[in-house]
């Protein structure tokens, strides 16, 4: 989706805290980080609206 060159790296364990390392531009993890979560939202609510249509259906 995005030109630049990114990474992610998590680090944690039973004993501490979990550390995320991002490295290069945090825009450009931020920009693709959004647009996952607007999909995300999107595809919820395209299934919820469905469900409640065939309920709706099924009840008649």
């Amino acid at each position: 989706m995005f030109t630049e060159d990114a990474s992610l790296g998590i680090i944690g364990g039973a004993d501490g805290p979990t550390m995320i390392l991002v490295t290069g531009s945090p825009w450009g993890f931020v920009l693709e980080l959004l647009a996952c979560l607007l999909v995300l939202a999107v595809t919820v609510t395209a299934v919820v609206l469905l469900v409640r249509h065939f309920r709706k259906k099924k009840k008649k």
